[in-house]
């Protein structure tokens, strides 16, 4: 009875043992393929999800600020360099000298110029009135002459009267009464030429007059000209801040456009973060920002999202992608952000453009404005 029991469950024995030896090996199988579904799911909608979380980091960012390259106006030698590297200056201090010589005799040289065409200007004042007096005098000779030419016809109607009537009238006395009359209307008639010749004088000193003037203009332009240029040769700041490198030295000869040395405007500075498209999603105008500044761990910074780029960075690069030929391989973009900072005493100046930060957007506060 006994070897008859054993039997059936040494029979059951075996027979669930090629049960469990499937089961073990379809556990893992589908355990595997599980864990390739989740990896391949959260790759699939990372993206999505770092979007839309409510704090949204990026290191790729850094501190920028107005750096304004100052160059030369006009060439000569660099008679002095006034500062040192990374001075600090205040608007309108001197940093760079160019010999001004040249320039001042420029300057003089125009100046007399512009004198001199002044007075010739007023020469020709001069001359206008004395024309004018000239044309009132023609015009008082040929009033004169009119008179005339009406007296010596009169004379000569009543001589010819006089003759017909056989009174006292000569035929000399009419011929010499003709003559007059004449002679008279001859007078208006060189009265009247000598009038219009005046007015022609008149006419062609006005004409001088405008191009005196104009030249005038011209004259006062090189003396303004002439006046930058003297100016130009003292290289100023334009305004508070720092300088950088200075590019050079006294002795040196410099032509335009020639860099001499840059100005860092501090602290008027702010924080470009570049995030990837996937991040922009809730980032709105006007969200506080957290900005830690890798020179200075210990400190964390505080400001607003300012403003954003209107293209991706790629877009404003020199070789722009151009994904219409070849093959495409989708890469994430990235949107520069402007943040601008909080007045912090601590730091004051320490943070210089081109240092490395962190940001933090507080995507879940309100924002200002929408973009």
């Amino acid at each position: 009875m006994s070897d008859g029991t054993d039997n059936q469950a040494s029979v059951e024995a075996s027979s669930q043992r090629p049960a469990r030896r499937w089961l073990y090996p379809a556990l893992r199988v589908g355990f595997l393929i599980l864990s390739v579904y989740l990896v391949w799911y959260i790759a699939g909608h990372w993206n999505r999800w770092t979007g839309s979380v409510r704090f949204v980091t990026t290191d790729d960012s850094f501190v920028s600020g107005d750096v304004t390259p100052l160059a030369a106006h006009v060439s000569g030698y660099v008679t002095n360099v006034a500062v040192t590297d990374y001075q600090p200056v205040r608007k309108n201090d001197l940093l760079v000298e160019i010999d001004p010589s040249d320039y001042q005799a420029q300057l003089a040289l125009a100046v007399a110029n512009l004198a001199a065409t002044r007075a010739t200007l007023a020469n020709i004042a001069n001359q206008k009135d004395v024309q004018s007096a000239l044309v009132r005098q023609a015009n008082a000779n040929i009033e004169a002459s009119e008179a005339d030419v009406v007296r010596y016809q009169l004379e000569a109607k009543r001589q010819h009267a006089l003759l017909q009537g056989g009174n006292a009238g000569t035929q000399q006395f009419v011929e010499q009464a003709d003559a007059n009359a004449k002679r008279a209307v001859a007078q208006k008639s060189l009265n009247e030429a000598q009038l219009d010749q005046q007015k022609a004088i008149l006419a062609g000193l006005d004409i001088q007059e405008k191009q005196i003037q104009a030249q005038i203009q011209a004259a006062e332009a090189q003396v303004a000209l002439a006046t930058n240029n003297l100016n130009y040769t003292r290289i100023v700041s334009p305004a508070d801040g720092l300088v950088g490198q200075r590019q050079v030295r006294p002795g040196q000869f410099v032509n335009i456009g020639t860099q001499v040395i840059a100005v860092v405007t501090l602290p008027n500075i702010w924080v470009i973060a570049n995030y990837k498209e996937t991040q922009m999603t809730n980032i709105r105008l006007g969200q506080p920002a957290r900005v830690t500044v890798d020179a200075f761990p210990e400190f964390a910074l505080t400001g607003h999202v300012d403003s954003w780029s209107p293209g991706t960075g790629s877009t404003f690069a020199l070789l722009p992608p151009d994904n219409a030929t070849g093959n495409f391989t989708k890469v994430v973009q990235r949107v520069p952000v402007k943040i601008v900072l909080d007045a912090n005493a601590a730091l004051g100046t320490l943070v210089r453009p081109g240092m490395s930060v962190e940001t933090t957007v507080d995507t879940g506060a309100a924002s200002t404005a929408k973009p």
